[in-house]
């Protein structure tokens, strides 16, 4: 069976440029697929962050899967936090309950990855971070948002996020209904602002 990902949405939080998404998955069947909303993409002042432990065990193989693509590239490692947890998880369970696939629209001032995949399997951590990684084929070091070999920084905008060496933190949810499965995952301080490099 063919799997096609829905890889990450960029949390375009702090970018004037529109976020997008890759959309994949079947054919039939509506997805909505959503940009961030211009007051999504204001930097919100937001209080620190907690650390914390992931909690089980695919908790644990999120972490480290972004950690060795962080390692690879001389990021220091993310930091687990509830909070973000927390947030990943509220907007994980509103998308899977509508059938949207979108950037949380409210202000919350952190970085934000989504991927989803379809196809009656079972993905693990690593295929979903996985798919922002072979982002990597795209990227180009410099100054964001002039980092894609291909002219546009959404190509590698979910790769971006997840090495951006100035973010601490991390905290991902997972959510399934039927044969869809959705990652989402929030980051602070988050990546992706113009003028700085990953």
């Amino acid at each position: 069976m063919k799997r096609r990902a829905l890889t990450a949405c960029i949390g375009a939080l702090i970018l004037p440029a529109m976020a997008a998404c890759a959309p994949s998955g079947p054919s039939s069947g509506p997805l909505w697929i959503q940009p961030a909303s211009e007051q999504a993409r204001v930097l919100t002042p937001t209080p620190p962050v907690d650390d914390s432990v992931p909690s089980d065990e695919i908790e644990r193989r999120l972490l480290a899967a972004q950690n060795a693509e962080r390692a690879r590239v001389g990021a220091p490692p993310l930091i687990w936090s509830e909070t973000l947890e927390a947030e990943a998880d509220d907007w994980a369970r509103t998308l899977i309950e509508t059938g949207r696939f979108a950037h949380d629209p409210r202000p919350h001032g952190h970085g934000e990855n989504l991927w989803t995949g379809w196809g009656g399997r079972v993905f693990t951590p690593e295929d979903m971070v996985g798919d922002w990684i072979r982002e990597r084929a795209d990227y180009r070091p410099g100054v964001f948002p002039d980092v894609s070999r291909t002219g546009d920084w959404v190509a590698v905008g979910h790769y971006t996020q997840l090495i951006w060496s100035g973010t601490t933190h991390v905290g991902c949810a997972v959510e399934t209904r039927a044969d869809q499965s959705l990652l989402a995952c929030r980051y602070a301080p988050p990546g992706n602002v113009d003028g700085l490099r990953p």
